[in-house]
């Protein structure tokens, strides 16, 4: 039989291994200004990386165009941000504030 840990250290746990989990989508999500430009940048944000696939929600259908259109220069930007964890850029409608 394993020995209780205290609450605290199982939070800290919790949070460190989240942390590790989601550092590559924070490091995008912090550099996605520089990335795709200020303009579209406020009207796009990355929600989500599981699995290699990137996923970006687009508030109008001009910003998920203009998204694709430069999909193939920024995958490869992200594949270096992301320590090489982006392998697909996934574009949708959805809320970015």
């Amino acid at each position: 039989m394993t020995a209780a840990k205290p609450l605290g250290a199982l939070i800290h746990e919790a949070l460190q291994r989240t942390a590790r989990e989601h550092r590559p989508l924070f490091a995008i999500q912090r550099r996605w200004p520089q990335l795709v430009g200020k303009q579209l940048a406020a009207h796009t944000r990355p929600v989500s990386l599981r699995r290699g696939r990137l996923v970006v929600h687009a508030d109008r259908p001009g910003d998920s165009f203009a998204l694709n259109y430069t999909r193939p220069k920024l995958l490869r930007q992200l594949q270096t941000t992301a320590q090489g964890r982006v392998e697909e850029i996934i574009i949708r409608p959805g809320d970015v504030s």
